[in-house]
């Protein structure tokens, strides 16, 4: 009895710890794809954040204007006209959501009451879009240092008892290990938690401007009373505060002095920046919405601005110094890093570049007469509403318009000019759907 006692106390220890150290030696290679997933994870949630970064804009004076204006056509009973004002002067693309979303509510539940409850769900979903876009850096932020300590805490046993053993080189392999994985760990989680920490400040902002846009728009009916990134919107209306959400037009012998104006047919409502590929080409477009139609003018194109191009170049190129290495020559793979890292950065110069060059020559046709777009390229063209009979937005933002001839494809709108697609709703109501 007493020698299997014994046995049993010596055994059952051995097979746990046996049982621990295969697990976790098991889980090394998995937790090393794990870590590079998160760091590959984190640099493209850098590069969406400088994206964003760089076409983020707000001017709170014009937003004001705009909202106060819109406010004015709202009491003279335009809701059409209201939403286009503000499509065009506000910024940032959660604002430019909200508003696209609350422009689709007026169409779809024109009946106040209901109207009312879906601006309140509204502001609600524009929060929770806000939080599911911080949760992928947030994510990255928390597990990046858990797995780099994993990483790190699983090598240090073989590496102890290479140690033990006087096996100098299995020593050093897993230091190296442990240390490599600490150090992409705490890279992954260092960009997260920026990432995150800035895009919170960011949105919160947003949200600010969203309820300062609705308090004026809405302000009588009691509709919103508070919010945040990280919470919930608080929605408060009694009774007796509930009012239309569309007031009541105003007294024609007391016209409010910021009504917005309806434009001549030689005015110009609004531009839709798109990006239309061509061939080998691809072709910024700006889409000029007047009273009387549509153009669509070329601002800007070049082959060096297809991405499909360059990724044949990065190919073309691995795959050159790839057959090189096989016929013997020795190429450092250093040098084919920096080769790749050359072409990347080429590409996204040229990429700013010919943005640039789109938005100084969209001012510039701004400024001309329809006539002289229309002559300034051969490409250029018009479309009259009359001969437009449907309108289709899909999910990736691309445009195509049903005339009589067939379908048109318009490019896919850029992330900057979605506010202005309130101005394509109101000059085609009912003509417009997004698939």
């Amino acid at each position: 009895m007493t020698d299997t006692a014994t046995l049993l106390a010596y055994t059952i220890p051995n097979v746990l710890q046996q049982t621990i150290s295969m697990i976790s030696t098991n889980l090394l290679y998995p937790v090393m794809i794990i870590l590079i997933i998160l760091i590959a994870g984190s640099l493209i949630e850098l590069g969406g954040f400088l994206f964003e970064w760089r076409n983020r804009h707000r001017d709170l004076i014009r937003m004001e204007e705009s909202a106060i204006a819109a406010r004015a056509t709202l009491e003279a009973n335009d809701p059409k006209g209201a939403f286009a004002t503000l499509g065009q002067n506000c910024s940032n693309s959660f604002v430019h959501e909200f508003l696209y979303r609350l422009a689709a509510l007026d169409r779809e539940h024109p009946d106040p009451g209901v109207l009312e409850a879906r601006l309140e769900k509204l502001l609600q979903d524009i929060n929770f879009d806000m939080t599911k876009k911080l949760e992928r850096s947030r994510f990255v932020a928390r597990v990046g240092p858990m797995f780099g300590l994993m990483g790190t805490l699983i090598p240090m046993g073989p590496a102890l008892l290479g140690l033990s053993a006087g096996d100098i080189d299995t020593l050093a392999n897993n230091l190296v290990i442990a240390f490599g994985t600490t150090v992409v760990g705490l890279m992954a989680g260092a960009i997260g938690f920026m990432v995150a920490t800035v895009r919170t400040r960011w949105y919160r902002h947003d949200m600010s401007d969203i309820e300062y846009l609705s308090e004026i728009l809405f302000g009588g009916a009691g509709v919103v009373s508070g919010s945040g990134v990280d919470g919930s919107v608080a929605a408060s209306h009694t009774a007796t505060q509930a009012q239309a959400i569309v007031p009541l037009p105003l007294p024609v012998s007391a016209p409010s002095p910021a009504v917005h104006r309806m434009p001549d047919e030689s005015d110009l409502l609004g531009i839709i920046k798109t990006i239309v590929p061509r061939s080998w080409e691809s072709v910024h477009c700006a889409v000029i919405l007047t009273r009387s139609g549509l153009i669509s003018a070329k601002a800007a194109g070049s082959v060096l601005a297809n991405p499909t191009l360059w990724m044949g170049l990065i190919v073309a190129v691995n795959a050159a110094v790839i057959a090189v290495r096989i016929g013997g020559v020795n190429v450092p793979f250093n040098y084919l890093l920096l080769i790749n890292l050359v072409i990347c950065i080429a590409f996204v110069v040229a990429i700013y570049s010919m943005r640039a060059r789109a938005r100084s020559e969209a001012k510039r046709l701004a400024g001309m007469s329809m006539n002289t777009i229309l002559a300034d390229d051969g490409s250029n063209f018009e479309v009259p509403y009359s001969d437009i009979k449907r309108v289709e937005i899909d999910k990736s933002r691309n445009i195509k318009i049903l005339t009589g001839g067939g379908w048109i494809e318009m490019g896919r709108v850029e992330k900057s000019s979605l506010g202005s697609l309130g101005v394509l709703h109101a000059a085609l109501p009912g003509r417009v759907v997004e698939v």
